[in-house]
């Protein structure tokens, strides 16, 4: 029997879920309405699988991949979303979700997912796996330079609208130390403004996880 955290906002999913994992080999042990909470319960319970959906409040679903990543966690992850852009995507893979399922698809299919997660497997759903490929051959031959981690923060931030100064309190550091950031992004995208880098952020992005 797998142990399960569910974390999803909207209580009738959390339900539904429960309901439809009765009688199999998971249990759902604990749940969480906002990233913070799935830290907390990850921390606290420490279950076999975090079953995570990423449009939460607060910081979303892939901040809880980042941080429990960053702490050399091995726990394993499956990600139940709605929808999922290419950068996100792929950065999920890179960063070893082991299970990711649309909302849209067969209820089965999550089930099937959970049962090769816990036996330590991977399971990405159908039209996910179908996009992974279409990506990863589309950027086998890229020729712009690799970004860094700190790069890729950055550029989710203007992706979000955020300006310097709000960038800048969110990593700790100066504005002009933003600026300087963000100059050398802009050279090695080879992008002229900071609406281009927001525009094509989910490119720039999906591409430097497709290369790793």
């Amino acid at each position: 029997m797998s142990r399960i955290v569910l974390a999803d906002d909207h209580p009738m999913i959390r339900t539904a879920i429960e309901v439809l994992l009765r009688d199999t080999a998971h249990e759902v042990v604990g749940t969480a309405a906002s990233a913070r909470e799935a830290l907390e319960q990850m921390q606290a319970l420490k279950p076999d699988i975090l079953l995570l959906d990423l449009a939460m409040p607060e910081q979303g679903g892939m901040s809880v991949v980042r941080k429990l990543k960053s702490e050399g966690s091995t726990q394993k992850i499956a990600i139940l979303t709605a929808g999922i852009d290419d950068a996100t995507l792929m950065e999920a893979r890179t960063l070893g979700v082991r299970g990711m399922v649309l909302k849209s698809s067969d209820p089965a299919y999550l089930i099937d997912c959970l049962d090769k997660v816990q036996a330590g497997g991977t399971w990405i759903d159908p039209e996910l796996a179908g996009r992974i490929h279409d990506l990863s051959e589309t950027f086998s031959g890229a020729k712009r330079p690799a970004l860094a981690p700190r790069e890729r923060q950055l550029i989710r931030f203007v992706r979000q609208g955020l300006r310097n100064k709000e960038i800048a309190a969110e990593l700790g550091v100066t504005e002009g130390t933003v600026k300087v950031y963000l100059h050398g992004i802009f050279e090695k995208l080879g992008v002229s403004t900071r609406t281009e880098l927001a525009v094509r952020a989910d490119e720039f992005l999906a591409e430097s996880f497709a290369r790793g």
